[in-house]
């Protein structure tokens, strides 16, 4: 008879590391203490502060024409005008708010989808651990942009479609992440400990797998933020991704393409935009990873 209230006695495998330790607070408090982790999450809420207060920064509309065509940065307009008179400074800190929620969106909705598949893939094993590793094999076999550029094409361009897509491309890798320490976690004592005392398989998972994997699951959502911010800014840059007027980098960078030479601050400032936050996601990145990787920097 299974039941969802059953634990294993005297075990909380959510205190166990990967090498089977319990964990100590102080020492992971020290790991998180990481210079480069606390500088890419400053970074990350600088952009996402700019993005939630854009109409409180930006001086202007991002849709409001004005008669200054491609001028350069002034008082005015800090980052210069586009080919329509539009203030780009405004509509680089308004791209902030699409480009931004794009990447977050997707990821989250691949590491959820992901890391559930790849959870009950390496639980159940067998037939169910085959045919969900097929399919996501077959995934795996397109080209991530090729397969973007006609997904998006097939469903259409919009902000929805785009996070969509995006997260379809990223189920694979969160899967595999989840895959791989569900199949080492579910032959502990503890696990083996609930399964013979009838505990359900939804509870072993939620009480007893999930807590021991979330560590790789982290790090991999920092990293794919990355990945996640080029692809919606390269697929901006086809023009399959945030439609005009609305303003995002990748689109503003293909705009700016025309008149590179003329004012090259259409090109420049959205480009550093894109730099900052790659660079930021890439400290967070490594910084999960040295702090939630075990033995890694500890001797």
């Amino acid at each position: 008879m299974e039941s969802a209230e059953i634990t294993t006695p005297g075990i909380d495998s959510r205190l166990w590391l990967e090498e089977g330790q319990p964990a100590a607070p102080a020492r992971l408090a020290s790991r998180l203490a990481r210079p480069t982790l606390i500088a890419g999450l400053l970074m990350i809420l600088t952009a996402v502060l700019v993005a939630i207060l854009a109409p409180f920064i930006a001086r202007y509309s991002p849709t409001t024409l004005t008669p200054n065509l491609l001028s350069p940065p002034s008082a005015t307009n800090f980052f210069g005008t586009d080919e329509l008179g539009r203030d780009l400074f405004s509509r680089v800190v308004f791209a902030a708010r699409s480009s931004l929620s794009v990447a977050f969106g997707a990821v989250a909705l691949a590491a959820v989808v992901g890391g559930l598949l790849g959870t009950v893939s390496g639980y159940f094993g067998r037939w169910v651990d085959t045919i969900i590793m097929r399919v996501l094999d077959i995934l795996f076999a397109f080209p991530a942009i090729l397969f973007a550029v006609v997904l998006v094409a097939a469903l259409g361009p919009s902000s929805r479609n785009l996070i969509l897509t995006i997260a379809i491309l990223y189920v694979p890798r969160f899967a595999r992440v989840a895959r791989g320490p569900t199949l080492a976690v579910k032959e502990r004592d503890f696990v083996t400990s609930a399964c013979a005392l009838g505990a359900a398989n939804v509870h072993i998972i939620r009480a007893h797998i999930l807590p021991n994997i979330l560590s790789p699951l982290v790090v991999e959502t920092s990293l794919s933020l990355t990945i996640a911010l080029l692809t919606e800014a390269a697929l901006s840059f086809l023009g399959l991704g945030i439609q005009p007027p609305d303003p995002s980098w990748g689109g503003m960078i293909s705009a700016g393409r025309p008149y590179l030479l003329q004012a090259p601050s259409y090109v420049l400032f959205p480009g550093l935009a894109i730099m900052y936050c790659v660079l930021a996601f890439n400290l967070l990145g490594d910084g999960m990873n040295d702090a939630l990787t075990p033995n890694r920097h500890d001797t």
